[in-house]
């Protein structure tokens, strides 16, 4: 990944390239981010990764393999790569 030095957490309520949220998924952070007006949750634990809204899982599963998770992971029918991708969700804390 470019210039990987540079990426710093970014402010609330910001949104960051598929590169750099990358990043941080291979970096082992959890991440929260808002996508229209909802807030949502990819953790990490010594399980691997999923994604939450709010309780509730929404990825099928826990994977250790972050990319096919966001991949087959569809938040209101739009895989989560895509809203990633078109600078769709905002983060609002990267742990």
């Amino acid at each position: 990944m470019d210039d990987q030095l540079n990426y710093n957490d970014v402010p609330a309520g910001e949104n960051i390239s598929y590169e750099h949220l990358l990043f941080y998924l291979e970096q082992g952070r959890e991440i929260e981010f808002v996508y229209n007006g909802n807030e949502y949750f990819i953790s990490n634990s010594s399980e691997g990764r999923a994604i939450w809204d709010g309780k509730a899982r929404i990825s099928s599963g826990i994977s250790n393999n972050y990319i096919t998770l966001i991949e087959s992971t569809n938040i209101e029918g739009i895989p989560l790569i895509d809203l990633i991708k078109q600078n769709q969700i905002n983060i609002t804390t990267v742990f």
